[in-house]
């Protein structure tokens, strides 16, 4: 099982989109860190990191922003690592080496979620190092405790597996398909138009229940909210805490197990040779 778990590692991170999508995110992090450095210097206000970015004792806030398009980077990293290798043909080589076809897709699960999951807590502790940055030199970092240093390890632990677990989601839905192009641009019209927009604003109490929703709030320690009420009142919508940050990451986990275990059994039943 060793040979074939340092092969997986190889083959992942010989991958360019592996090591390429993150470094773009870093960038990003940067231009939108230097963006908010502009605004508030232009407007000559003041931030604190305890108040303005962490939010509160628990740092749920630090993470918003990217909590997630973390889980989503990790998809595409699983969707491409499994979706290459069945285009090219490299799946048919791999399994004249190893044949079991499931002990060769949980190697690759497992080296998927651990290398995505390491990625991702890579990225989370650069943004929250840009943002207590960005507020020592435009604000104030006084009250900044143990206690929220602590939390904010959490935050950037449970970020890491809420993605390690969406590099495994993205492998299976890939194997499901066959095809990577189709999961990716699927995921993301289904991530921008359908669990964003129209599940979260006609079906709110199915959105709470779906993977990226669950992924982001799993990670950043906040509650699922969902819309209560008519969205197109006079009042506008209200928002309401539906479940904590623990019941999704098991929703999270769910929709993992489910997908891989669809997954393997059509992987068994295909014939690729």
């Amino acid at each position: 099982m060793i040979p074939l778990l340092r092969a997986e590692t190889h083959r992942l991170w010989a991958r360019r989109i592996t090591r390429y999508f993150p470094l773009g995110l870093a960038g990003v992090f940067v231009i939108g860190i230097g963006i908010a450095w502009a605004v508030i210097a232009n407007n000559d206000s003041d931030v604190s990191f305890v108040t303005d970015m962490a939010g509160d004792d628990r740092a749920s806030g630090l993470l918003g922003p990217v909590s997630g398009v973390l889980p989503v980077m990790a998809f595409v990293i699983g969707a491409s690592y499994i979706g290459a290798d069945a285009k090219t043909g490299m799946l048919e080589q791999i399994l004249t080496w190893e044949p079991r076809r499931l002990r060769f897709l949980g190697a690759r699960t497992a080296i998927g979620i651990v290398s995505a999951g390491l990625l991702a807590m890579a990225l989370a502790a650069f943004f929250t190092a840009l943002l207590y940055g960005l507020a020592a030199i435009t604000g104030t970092v006084e009250g900044t405790t143990g206690e929220l240093w602590l939390n904010v390890v959490g935050v950037v632990l449970r970020t890491g597996l809420a993605a390690g677990l969406f590099c495994a989601f993205g492998l299976g839905v890939t194997l499901l398909l066959n095809n990577s192009i189709g999961a990716i641009v699927g995921f993301l019209i289904y991530w921008f138009i359908i669990e964003n927009g129209l599940v979260a604003l006609f079906l709110p109490r199915v959105a709470v229940w779906l993977p990226v929703t669950n992924a982001a709030s799993f990670g950043s320690g906040s509650p699922v909210q969902r819309i209560a009420g008519n969205a197109f009142s006079a009042e506008g919508p209200t928002v309401v805490d539906d479940h904590g940050y623990l019941l999704a990451g098991f929703v999270l986990l769910v929709w993992t197990v489910l997908a891989l275990v669809a997954a393997n059994v059509a992987f068994r039943r295909r014939d690729i040779a």
